[in-house]
This record gives C-alpha cells, structure tokens and sequence, in this order.
C-alpha cells in the first residue's frame, strides 16, 4: 500500500510547525510519568513478551517524549516523557494480529506508572478480560519483572523482548535500522521463530537540520514517538516485507520491499516513493538515536 504524498506533506507540517507562542514547561502529573525526564526511551517501548501454556503474552508500549527547541541530534539530548500508549496483548501465532490486545493511555484511571514501576487494574467486561499487573522495569538488564495477568493467565513473570522459544538460527534482518527521512525513520527487528520476525518503528525528529524559508522559524519544542507496531515478513532469504504503522486504525500503513546488500548492513529499497526507495542502514546495538556503522 503506497502512501499519498498529500497525506505526507500536511502531516509534517503539523508536526514541525513552530508555534505562535513560547512553550510552557508542564508540570509532573501526580501517578504518570508525564513531565519527567526519560533516558533513552527507546529502551522501555516497543514489545515485552513472556510464554504462557497457550499462548504468548506481551506488553507493548508506545512512547511521545518532547524536546525544547529543534534539535539537530537526539544524542545526548533531554527528553520529556509526554504520553504513552500500552497494550497488554496474546498471541498464539508467530505475528501480531488486529484485535489482540487492549489499550490503555498512561494517564487513564486503571494505571499507575512512577519511575520504573507500571500497574494496571481493569476488571473483565463485555469487550475484554480481566488485566492486573504490577511490574517493575530494570534498565540494567532490560526486562520487565512481577505480576502478569490477563484473562486466565496470571502468574509472576519475566518480559524480555519477543525472541524464539528455541534455538534458531538467527535472522540477518534482526537489529536496529535507520534511515534519512524526517519520519518513519527508525526501525527495530526482533525474531520471534525460525522464519519469523516482529518489529516496531521510531519517528524521530531533528528539525534543525532543516533549512527554513524567511520569515518562518523552527519550532519552539519537537515530539518525538517511540513504539510504533510494525510487521515483518521474510520473502525469501535476502528480501523482506516491511509494513509500519500496522494494525493501527490511523491512516496509512506503509509498505517496504529491500534486499539485504552482501554485506549485511544495508537493507536496499527495491520500488518507488520516498519510503521504498530509502535504504536502510544497521545501527550500533539497539538503540535508535546511535550513529549508523
């Protein structure tokens, strides 16, 4: 599915359009994370998994950070959590499905988010199971730790990043990846089966290195998003489908074909449009604001 450039444009400059007036600092909400400083985001959004006896169980969280000014790097640079979206999810496939899950935003009155602390209470209704959590994250080690539950699955668990029940030969498309774009700029794949793959996408913004006309300033604060769900399926062993902003209700899911170059760091576009033609690029570990190799 191709995206129209007229959806683009529009959104772009909504998104890097300065204000007319100067930002004012919030303040940190009492139970939420908002307002507070948050290092590296990257590390706690996307997906957290565990295995259960029918199916596998996930956490997912999407992150908006906000930064003084038009940056022209996010290294080194403060980032103020904004919001968050999380869903507690289970599948019983290798992939994401629409409808798996249920979301929640940070500041709704079933969680409680301090620090690196995360609790959720919804009682079971018509449209979802009963979920409780009460999980701790540990930056050292990567992993979320404490109670899961969701419908019948309740139990005191460890959510790591989707990785393969057993041992497979791993994927040469697993990694973080960027790419020159102002959006959909940065994506993570991680590997699930033998043959299967899960992903989620960062838009991270950099509005000063952008060259603005007279009379129009750079924006007075910038937002960046974390956590996007994607989709990824390998065609053949050098080529792989990529679809970001899926299963979302939003308008539009984007769609990538690329062949992994030979030496495995570059993943070369292989149709038209801006999103199809950019090659992406691996990046040192896992983060998504590193310097490509």
């Amino acid at each position: 599915m191709t995206m129209l450039c007229s959806r683009l444009v529009p959104l772009i400059l909504f998104i890097f359009l300065p204000s007319r007036v100067p930002a004012q600092q919030p303040q940190p909400a009492r139970g939420t994370m908002r307002g507070f400083v948050i290092d590296h985001p990257e590390r706690v959004s996307g997906s957290w998994e565990v295995k259960g006896d029918r199916a596998i169980y996930g956490l997912h969280i999407q992150l908006t950070t906000r930064v003084d000014g038009a940056p022209i790097t996010l290294i080194r640079v403060q980032q103020i959590f904004h919001s968050a979206s999380i869903e507690v999810y289970e599948r019983t496939g290798p992939t994401r499905r629409v409808g798996d899950g249920n979301w929640f935003s940070d500041e709704s009155p079933q969680i409680l988010w301090t620090d690196r602390h995360l609790v959720l209470k919804q009682a079971a209704s018509q449209i979802g199971p009963e979920i409780q959590l009460d999980l701790t994250f540990d930056p050292v080690s990567d992993r979320w730790s404490g109670r899961f539950r969701r419908g019948t699955f309740d139990r005191s668990v460890t959510l790591l990043r989707p990785h393969p029940e057993t041992a497979v030969a791993r994927s040469p498309f697993v990694g973080t990846w960027s790419r020159s774009a102002p959006m959909n700029n940065c994506i993570h794949i991680v590997q699930t089966g033998s043959e299967s793959l899960a992903s989620w996408s960062d838009d991270l913004a950099t509005p000063g290195t952008f060259r603005y006309a007279n009379g129009i300033r750079p924006p007075v604060e910038t937002f960046e998003h974390y956590g996007s769900i994607a989709l990824v399926e390998v065609a053949s062993p050098r080529t792989v489908l990529i679809e970001l902003k899926a299963l979302t209700a939003g308008c539009c899911p984007i769609t990538y074909t690329g062949n992994l170059a030979r030496n495995g760091e570059v993943i070369q576009g292989t149709r038209g449009g801006d999103a199809m033609r950019s090659n992406w690029t691996r990046v040192r570990g896992n983060s998504s604001v590193a310097e490509p190799r």
